[in-house]
Order: C-alpha cells, then sequence, then structure tokens
C-alpha cells in the first residue's frame, strides 16, 4: 500500500520510522545518511543505523568508527540531533538472547555453548533478523522521533521483512528437534559400517576442536527450544511496527534499466507484504536537455564541435535517464520523491553530505 499523504521528501521527514529499500551500488547508504541528517537540520531527534557490511555510513558522516552504540554528530546550534550507529549481528543475538530467555541459567548455557559462539555471526538470516531486532529496540527507547534504516544491499526485499519468521520457522523445524537427541544420528543409521564411520568422525572432530559434537548439538538444540516463545513475540512486535502509518519503506533506485527491474521486483514484493511504500528516491539522473542551434557560438569551431559532442552524449543518457523514470512513474503506485543528479564527485565528507541532503529535500 501506499502513502497518500506523502507526495515530497518533506513529507516523508514526518514520519517516525524510515527504510531504505534497494539492490546494492545505487547509493543507498548516502541516501539514508542525507535522509537522516536532513531531519536532524529540522530540528529533530533523528537516528540512522546501518546493517551495511561495508558500513560506507561512517565514512559518509566523517566518522572513524561506528558501532552499536549511537554516536553524535554534532550539528550546527540550533539543529536538532543526529546520532548513528552500525549493526553487530553478534552483540545483537546476544543481548536478545538475554532478553527472551526464560532465565539467567538458560542464557548462561546458551552464551557458553561453543556451536552458539561460532553460529551466532553466521546463523541463516541473522544479519536481517537481527537488523529487525535491533529496529524494535530503538522504537521501544522512543528516544528518536526519526529512525532511518539502510539496509542490507539485498536481492529481495523480502529477506529483511521474513527475517524473523525464517528464523522462528527454523528453531521449530524437526531438523532442530532431531538435533536435540544425537544418538539418533547413530542408531538411525542403516548399516553398521555406516555408524561406524559417523562415530569415527565424531572422535575425529573431538581430537581437532576439544569438545563433543554430539553433546553440543544437542544442548543447542535443547536451549534454542526455551526461546521461541520470545522470538516469536518479538517477530509479531516488528511486523506490527512495520505496518504502521508512520512508517514508510523508500525504493532507492538509479535509471539503469536493470536497477529499474529489480526496483519494480521489490516493489511488488513490499506490496504483496501490505508493507507502507512512500516512493521511490531516483538516484544519478542525467538531465541534459537539448541545446539550441546557437549554443557554443562565440567559441573557435574546432572546439564548439567537440563541446557539443559531449553534450550530445550527455543529453542521450539524459533521455536515457527521463524515459526510465517515466517508467517507473507508470508501473508503481508511489511518487518519485527525489530526483537527485550525477555529482562530480560522491558525498564522502560531511559538507558534502549537508548538500546532498539539501538536494534531497529540495535546496
Amino acid at each position: 500500500m501506499t502513502h497518500p499523504s506523502i507526495s515530497t521528501v518533506d513529507d516523508l521527514l514526518r514520519q517516525r520510522l524510515i527504510i531504505c529499500v534497494g539492490c546494492g551500488g545505487v547509493g543507498k547508504t548516502t541516501t539514508a545518511a542525507g535522509l537522516a541528517l536532513a531531519g536532524a537540520l529540522r530540528r529533530q531527534r533523528t537516528a540512522v543505523i546501518t546493517v551495511d557490511p561495508a558500513r560506507r555510513l561512517k565514512d559518509a558522516l566523517g566518522l572513524r568508527t561506528l558501532s552499536t552504540q549511537p554516536t553524535r554528530i554534532m550539528l550546527e546550534n540550533g539543529s536538532g540531533t543526529l546520532e548513528a550507529l552500525a549493526l553487530d549481528t553478534k552483540r545483537t543475538f546476544d543481548a536478545l538472547i538475554a532478553r527472551v530467555a526464560p532465565s539467567e541459567e538458560v542464557a548462561k548455557r546458551i552464551f557458553a555453548n561453543r556451536l552458539y559462539q561460532e553460529l551466532s555471526n553466521e546463523f541463516g538470516g541473522s544479519t536481517e533478523y537481527m537488523a529487525m531486532e535491533k529496529l524494535h529496540e530503538l522504537l521501544d527507547q522512543d528516544a528518536y522521533e526519526l529512525i532511518v534504516v539502510d539496509t542490507p544491499p539485498s536481492a529481495h526485499a523480502r529477506d529483511l521483512i521474513t527475517a524473523p519468521v525464517r528464523l522462528i520457522e527454523l528453531l521449530a523445524s524437526s531438523a532442530v528437534r532431531f538435533l536435540k537427541a544425537p544418538a539418533a544420528m547413530l542408531s538411525g543409521m542403516e548399516t553398521g559400517f555406516a555408524r561406524m564411520t559417523l562415530n569415527g568422525l565424531f572422535k575425529v572432530l573431538q581430537r581437532w576442536t576439544g569438545f563433543n559434537v554430539l553433546e553440543d548439538l544437542s544442548d543447542f538444540a535443547a536451549n534454542f527450544e526455551h526461546l521461541e516463545a520470545g522470538f516469536r513475540s518479538r517477530a509479531a512486535e516488528v511486523a506490527e511496527a512495520l505496518r504502521q502509518s508512520s512508517t514508510s519503506f523508500v525504493l532507492i533506485s538509479t535509471p539503469e534499466p536493470d536497477t529499474v527491474a529489480t526496483t519494480l521486483e521489490f516493489y511488488e514484493e513490499l506490496r504483496k507484504e501490505g508493507l507502507p511504500i512512500a516512493g521511490v528516491i531516483a538516484n544519478r539522473v542525467y538531465s541534459f536537455p537539448p541545446l539550441g542551434r546557437s549554443a557554443g557560438q562565440g567559441y573557435p569551431e574546432s572546439l564548439r564541435k567537440k563541446l557539443l559532442t559531449n553534450y550530445a552524449d550527455f543529453a542521450a543518457l539524459s533521455a536515457r535517464d527521463e524515459q526510465a523514470l517515466t517508467r517507473l512513474q507508470s508501473e508503481i503506485d508511489a511518487p518519485v520523491l527525489a530526483t537527485l543528479p550525477v555529482l562530480e564527485e560522491p558525498p564522502a565528507s560531511f559538507p558534502a553530505l549537508r548538500r546532498f541532503a539539501e538536494l534531497l529535500s529540495g535546496g
């Protein structure tokens, strides 16, 4: 669904939560930072969180480091506040375990489990799930009037949105239940040779790793069973927050044909999930209108021809971009909120990011 009351970036910045989605290489991180800065300059208490593993946000904000703890960005007197943080999957996962575990003892057993220590950074879908968990935490704190989320460069928007459900399904799966009775792995083997081979493999792993593989598998699965109810509750709360009228998803795109096609796929996925779509921000758009016949007069003829040839190339790119934006506008039921030009240099410093934020909001 779309927000009928949102047609500009100024309208967008009145929302509580903005989630930027799009494929890699479209300037999503920079756009998220620019939206957050624009919000802060409107005297809002603003946070921007990146879950992009490249962590380019710190460069755009002029920070040396970026961590899970909010870092305050200094703004001019009279402005709002801007804080930035990056997702740390391991720490966020640990905090979630401590929060939803039925007792401190269960949490300690999970933290001590060596399989958990190895897997908590690489658990299937954990980055996307922890992005939603960190978002839940920030919304609960009620410390910010505006939160902007820079999502991972995913191939599908649903990877982020459905991560909580997918992780819950894994915890409740028959595979995890099977691990709670590891002896069945051996007793269920059809031949004695197979049982002997697998048992020998576990013994070799035990010598190499220093711990009992079967025992840790069983302990890992059994303790995680206690967390399923807590995970389900958090997932339901996140799903509700994503569908609030104060939430907006923004599609970040460039005019390249392949990127436009991917953006349209993202739009369909969000629409099918019933998520509130504010619109599209088109990045790196060429805009060179056709020149009159008298253009370039006064220059030497040889130079004039070269200049006009170069300009004609840019005008052709502009026509391509205009056609792509026309396609976007005709195939989605949401406005193009902003069209940003190709910049001579990317906003790699805070002053450049401020100029980018001004462009975003129509300056």
